[in-house]
């Protein structure tokens, strides 16, 4: 899912203590984005977006995001399906060694 100018967004207000926020560091300019990223690390973790979308929505590439994830102990969704997807993809490019 890539953001398009048609995406319609959704703006929401959520009321906090400011001594939460600000004992964990995060100033009122940062709010949204700790909320945002939490939000969205959460939706991955239960397998309900990829890592792709949740990289496009905070605006970085799929390799900041595997830092992010890293750094919030949020482990990558890879399972057999996806090996035995990349496996055929190496295959295809003749990449795998098969004297290995």
């Amino acid at each position: 899912m890539k953001i398009s100018a048609e995406m319609k967004m959704i703006t929401t207000e959520i009321h906090l203590p400011g001594d939460i926020l600000y004992s964990q560091g995060i100033g009122k300019g940062r709010a949204e984005y700790f909320v945002k990223k939490n939000f969205l690390l959460e939706l991955y973790r239960e397998g309900k977006i990829s890592l792709g979308n949740m990289a496009d929505l905070l605006e970085m590439n799929r390799v900041e995001m595997l830092g992010i994830m890293k750094d919030s102990n949020v482990p990558l969704n890879y399972g057999v399906v996806e090996l035995e997807e990349d496996m055929e993809t190496a295959d295809r490019l003749g990449l795998l060694d098969e004297n290995r």
